[in-house]
């Protein structure tokens, strides 16, 4: 019985004629990912959106314009004025996001005076800020004055 009868040591491969599938195949894969990576690229978080600053960022934005630094916008957009009257100064920021005014009202109240969209609070606490906070169903409105001394 010779070698080739046995089974043994000469097999041939057949080709499939599959590598120009396969080829394909990659390539399919490579633009699914490539689609994938691009998606997540276009879709990745802004970093630079209002929501992204930090409470403790505004807080210190609002005590620069205490003492006299003058900024055309607060750091979530909107108009940021100062009043003095009688030596008290009077921040007020505007269009300041809900969700941050609650975070940004407890820093402040401790510094001083606070109104959120025109109302003082007597005692605050965080149901009262968040209640005052989210009053107008957008964003609010804050009025600050720093103790005297900070």
């Amino acid at each position: 019985m010779s070698l080739h009868q046995q089974g043994g040591a000469h097999r041939h491969r057949k080709s499939s004629g599959g590598g120009g599938h396969k080829v394909a195949a990659l390539i399919a894969l490579a633009l699914v990912l490539a689609a994938f990576g691009l998606g997540a690229f276009l879709l990745r978080p802004n970093t630079n959106t209002p929501a992204s600053i930090s409470p403790e960022a505004f807080v210190d934005q609002m005590e620069k314009a205490s003492q006299g630094v003058v900024f055309e916008r607060n750091l979530y957009g909107g108009p940021i004025r100062v009043q003095s009257k009688g030596g008290q100064v009077t921040v007020t920021a505007d269009n300041i996001p809900p969700s941050i005014c609650v975070s940004v009202g407890w820093k402040l109240v401790r510094k001083g005076l606070l109104s959120i969209n025109g109302v003082t609070p007597l005692r605050v606490s965080a149901a009262k800020l968040s209640e005052l906070c989210n009053q107008d169903d957008t964003y609010a409105s804050l009025a600050w004055t720093p103790k005297s001394g900070d």
